[in-house]
């Protein structure tokens, strides 16, 4: 088979690892594994740039060494293909006889592999096996409870905090509010939280209110008043990047400085694309190359069937994913239509709420008012595909 290999989305740990993973074990298989450079953009406008398209086989010699280095050496972009038209995607995947596609990559590659399969009415040549590996700091792909690249984040993210944690406990008297990548997705902030412990976590899904700061500031004045002088534990607060389009985390160090009233400070601080990582963590290489093999496994298991067959079979296109101790691959169709949250971009099912009053028990913060939210986001079928599944 010919197997094209595509990174969509945000640059993610362990992507390259996946990728060199997948190369090799087509190679040992006889298929021939083609590299599609960065995305559906490099796909569409560039297949046939001299000295180099954006669209070749793979070399061993050339993605040997790609194990331990992070990001994408393919490249990647957010591009979907309806943006570089499908026309367009179709029609190369007839012209390079692509027999079988494997995206690897955050919401955006599940959206894009959405967008593939209901295309395939209206485009023959899309009628071929297709599978996504989540690969995505933010954790946010439906379908997998662990995503590439959120375990070599999280790494980076305890240790900023860590050594931000040194400066509040060396001035005794400090609070830092700290902003965390993830989209609407609370995942990183929450478990960074209870890695670090904050005495506070402000997610996407919960939200921001002002009661809820009034409360913390209460008990960080409590704190503070009761605090001799003998601790020497820095304070933390995390807030994801869109748990409130009014209240970031500057803001909110600011209305924490300005309660405070001398008795203590407050500092905000911005780790940024810091929490990508450089080098992947050992967790996220294992897990690409362990899941890589199972989508290349997954793919070549329809060799030879007809384009009829590949559509009557929900599982020709699916995503691969970790579900309690199974690795699973789930049809597109059925997680598209009950597991997915299009509006807010992440899983319906948000398993990391329950970890949130751990967090608030170990950090001694007291009972606080709370938005009226769903956490299990909006119900599917009160979301209008087409309208409401684009990115915001």
């Amino acid at each position: 088979m010919r197997i094209g290999i595509i990174h969509v989305g945000a640059p993610a740990g362990g992507m390259n690892s996946a990728t060199r993973a997948a190369v090799a074990y087509c190679q040992t298989r006889g298929h021939t594994p083609i590299g599609l450079y960065n995305g559906f953009a490099g796909f569409t406008r560039h297949p046939d740039d001299q000295p180099l398209g954006a669209v070749r086989e793979f070399n061993w010699l050339e993605v040997d060494s790609w194990a331990s280095k992070g990001g994408s050496e393919i490249g990647t972009n957010r591009e979907l293909p309806s943006e570089s038209g499908m026309f367009n995607v179709a029609e190369l995947i007839m012209k390079f006889k692509i027999e079988a596609l494997f995206l690897i990559g955050g919401f955006e590659a599940f959206h894009a592999l959405s967008e593939l399969r209901e295309a395939q009415d209206q485009f023959p040549s899309l009628c071929i096996p297709m599978t996504l590996l989540p690969a995505t700091i933010s954790n946010n792909v439906p379908g997998t409870e662990y995503s590439l690249g959120s375990d070599t984040c999280l790494n980076e993210l305890v240790r900023y905090c860590d050594t931000i944690r040194q400066s509040a406990s060396a001035s005794r008297r400090r609070v830092f509010v700290i902003e965390t990548q993830g989209g609407r997705c609370g995942y990183v902030p929450v478990m960074a939280g209870l890695n670090v412990g904050a005495i506070a976590v402000y997610t996407p899904e919960e939200g921001v209110s002002i009661d809820m700061l009034a409360a913390d500031i209460r008990h960080l004045r409590k704190t503070f008043a009761e605090d001799t002088g003998q601790s020497r534990a820095g304070r933390l607060i995390l807030v994801g990047e869109k748990a409130s389009s009014v209240y970031s985390a500057r803001l909110i160090s600011d209305i924490i400085r300005a309660e405070a009233h001398g008795r203590f400070e407050s500092r905000d601080s911005i780790p940024g694309h810091v929490q990508q990582g450089g080098i992947p963590s050992p967790m996220d290489r294992i897990r690409a190359v362990r899941l890589s093999i199972k989508c290349i496994e997954h793919l070549e298991s329809f060799a030879g069937k007809s384009p009829r067959e590949l559509v009557e079979d929900p599982l020709s296109t699916s995503v691969i994913g970790i579900r309690g101790a199974s690795v699973v691959h789930s049809a597109m169709a059925e997680v598209e239509a009950t597991e997915t949250d299009w509006t807010n971009r992440r899983p319906l099912q948000v398993f990391w709420s329950d970890l949130e009053p751990v967090n608030d028990t170990l950090s001694g913060r007291p009972e606080i008012p709370r938005p009226e939210v769903d956490l299990k986001g909006q119900k599917a079928k009160d979301v209008k595909r087409g309208i409401l599944r684009g990115p915001l």
